[in-house]
């Protein structure tokens, strides 16, 4: 089954992933320069917009941030016993049958 989160860069809640790399990260300097990244925001048309949710996206940061973030699902993968690889927002999770596929899907 291969798997994109649609719109995962742009949905991304600032606190719930602060939360997740707070769990690996101890350096609050670290931590804080994190958060101020996530809240840069991106100029358009020579006017800076905050970013309330989401990374930047192409960022290089932001696949380390998103691998971060979905290290739960990971964990509930494995723990399932399922096979994948995941980079970021994408995934293949491995099954035998198209209908296995379908029942993981609708699970995850």
């Amino acid at each position: 089954m291969d798997m994109d989160l649609e719109k995962f860069f742009d949905r991304v809640n600032h606190d719930i992933l602060m939360s997740r790399v707070a769990r690996k990260v101890k350096d609050k300097a670290l931590l804080k320069l994190i958060r101020a990244y996530l809240k840069a925001g991106v100029m358009v048309n020579g006017i800076c917009l905050s970013a309330v949710e989401g990374t930047p996206q192409g960022g290089r940061l932001s696949p380390l941030l998103a691998n971060i973030l979905l290290d739960d699902l990971d964990k509930e993968l494995e723990e399932r016993g399922h096979r994948f690889c995941r980079y970021a927002d994408d995934s293949n999770i491995y099954v035998k049958t198209k209908r296995a596929g379908e029942r993981v899907k609708k699970s995850i």
